[in-house]
């Protein structure tokens, strides 16, 4: 009984989250990986239940994407508005103010500082 009620919160949670990603999108539209990492949230699943939700995307006719990155391009695009940022206002920005002047998502300022953590390792 516990196997079965697992399986129906796993079905729940997948179609919730798959819900929210193709509501008012035509069908062949691309969802990036940015976009699911988003509607998942903090949410606690499982690989499996990530693989179900690019299975269910991919069957309503939606290709998951992966988009192309440069990390230090956009490292430096980060650093470069940061500094600009705070040269004019005395402060440092938040990365919504970072997406915001940069012209970045902020998915790719969250990958860039990401990124910089790595290469201080």
């Amino acid at each position: 009984m516990c196997v079965l009620s697992s399986k129906e919160t796993t079905l729940s949670v997948v179609s919730e989250i798959v819900g929210r990603l193709i509501t008012g999108k035509s069908r062949q539209t691309a969802i990036s990986l940015d976009e699911v990492a988003e509607a998942i949230g903090a949410a606690a699943i499982t690989m499996p239940e990530i693989e179900a939700i690019f299975d269910a995307l991919e069957a309503a006719g939606h290709p998951v994407t992966a988009e192309k990155r440069d990390p230090p391009a956009a490292l430096a695009q980060v650093l470069s508005t940061v500094r600009s940022f705070s040269a004019i206002s005395g402060r440092k920005p938040n990365l919504a103010e970072i997406a915001q002047h940069s012209g970045l998502s902020l998915g790719e300022v969250r990958f860039a500082l990401l990124y910089a953590r790595v290469l201080v390792r």
